[in-house]
């Protein structure tokens, strides 16, 4: 009840009464995303507030976070690398961000990434 992760900013459990708490990745992440979120395709089509998920090799969930401005790349079926959204990665502070350092920089998480919406 006392740190909370990417998953606990994305899924608001940084908030939760009684201090802060953070779902673990794989199957409790799986399980939230199956039970209250729905895919956006095309990714687009995102709007403020809707999230992003980022899978391993074997389509666990690794690393999530929320989508702050959106911003439609020039082939009109993505986000641009410019789309801002705020992360928390591990313990480090969580910040406003751009797409790009989360798929192409050192500590990326690379673009196996699909953005979910609240049904």
């Amino acid at each position: 009840g006392v740190s909370y992760f990417c998953h606990g900013l994305t899924f608001g459990g940084k908030d939760a009464p009684g201090g802060a708490v953070s779902p673990y990745s794989g199957a409790s992440v799986r399980g939230i995303l199956d039970d209250f979120f729905i895919v956006v395709s095309p990714e687009s089509a995102a709007v403020t507030s809707d999230i992003v998920v980022w899978t391993d090799a074997d389509g666990d969930p690794i690393h999530t976070a929320i989508l702050l401005m959106p911003i439609v790349a020039s082939d009109l079926n993505r986000l641009d690398y410019a789309t801002i959204l705020r992360s928390k990665n591990g313990r480090r502070a969580e910040g406003d961000v751009t797409l790009e350092s989360l798929v192409a920089s050192d500590e990326s998480y690379g673009e196996s990434y699909r953005v979910y919406r609240r049904r």
